[in-house]
């Protein structure tokens, strides 16, 4: 059973416990880390006392934000680590767990509900920075995963203005180094030549955190959407549309910029809106449309009941383990500081 609660300075930690004759515990918590451990840039003096104070009780948490910035589980809880030691007015031993274990970001949970069905399969990567988005990749065991950028340099003709931005120059006809007869405009229609992978078709999208170049993500992600083989066709109706995997909703976060700036959430709703507008452009019964978003956009992250069973899968295993003392974890609360996301995700846990 999921319930809010918090650990405030100074407080037991043992109202979280429950005496079932061996002293192990039966609560499990889960931590936001924006807002819970950190106001902005500032990081609470309070946290590294808080968890230790869990660890002395014996028991299991976890941390789950929806972010992660591309990072692995275990680069990620170096960082927050640090920042959360360095922030203790007094970080003395046994310093708590923080961890690859128990670190959860909006994508941890695709290594295992995604990475067996999709390890051999061709997917497309949105995210960035490059390097850290195609590591977390292949430690989830992802051998086939194309970053939307390669995708964008092998087809050069997808973003009409990655070559216009290379070169200095426009995008137009008139600006461009194009030059050849009349009857190349006809020839320039076609489709790039196709390369080898081409003829595989992409069996999913995963947009893993916020793309660098909206556009050409946007671009690449409708194409597909239309065809799993956009190099070789531009729609495909004998085909149901990829499925595409968000892992953050958030449509705002807040960043350094005094007001919030948009995020994946923010992101997803244009693609729907350019996905739409696509569709229309192609002919396709408008009153199919909605239908064809619902089977293919699929969200993962907080408030998502899949994030939420997944912690609490990972709650279970800690609670399970000898360590701490080989418990069944029966209750289990969620410490945050955002109702859309933290709140409403108990609650969905609930149903």
């Amino acid at each position: 059973r999921w319930a809010l609660g918090e650990l405030r300075p100074g407080s037991s930690a043992s109202g979280l416990m429950t005496d079932n004759g061996s002293g192990s515990g039966l609560a499990a918590v889960a931590f936001d880390i924006d807002g819970v451990f950190k106001y902005g840039r500032e990081w609470s003096p309070d946290g590294y006392s808080a968890l230790q104070r869990l660890a002395a009780a014996n028991i299991p948490h976890v941390f789950v934000t929806n972010g992660g910035g591309g990072l692995t589980e275990k680069s990620y809880a170096s960082g927050f680590a640090a920042k959360v030691t360095g922030a203790a007015s007094n970080a003395s031993d046994p310093a708590p767990l923080m961890s690859d274990e128990n670190m959860i970001l909006s994508y941890s949970p695709w290594k295992r509900a995604l990475g067996a069905e999709l390890a051999n399969r061709r997917v497309l990567l949105v995210g960035d920075p490059y390097d850290k988005v195609t590591q977390v990749a292949e430690s989830y065991g992802l051998r086939r995963a194309v970053h939307y950028q390669d995708y964008a340099r092998r087809h050069s003709t997808l973003n009409p203005f990655r070559q216009a931005k290379e070169d200095g120059g426009s995008h137009t006809a008139v600006d461009n180094k194009t030059t050849g007869a009349m009857g190349s405009a006809q020839r320039s229609q076609q489709p790039p030549a196709a390369d080898a992978d081409d003829t595989d078709p992409f069996a999913a999208v995963l947009v893993m955190c916020d793309p660098f170049e909206w556009f050409e993500a946007l671009q690449c992600i409708v194409d597909i959407l239309c065809s799993p083989t956009p190099a070789i066709s531009e729609y495909d109706p004998s085909v149901p549309p990829v499925p595409v995997h968000f892992s953050n909703p958030d449509v705002l976060w807040k960043a350094q910029h005094p007001y919030p700036r948009f995020g994946q959430g923010a992101f997803k709703i244009a693609l729907k809106a350019l996905y739409h507008t696509r569709l229309r452009s192609l002919r396709v019964p408008e009153e199919t449309h909605d239908e064809m978003v619902a089977s293919s956009f699929r969200q993962w992250g907080k408030p998502t009941e899949a994030t939420f069973r997944f912690l609490e899968e990972r709650l279970r295993a800690f609670a399970s383990a000898p360590a701490a003392g080989g418990a069944r974890a029966e209750r289990f609360y969620m410490v945050g500081d955002n109702p859309a996301s933290d709140i409403e995700g108990v609650r969905r846990a609930n149903i």
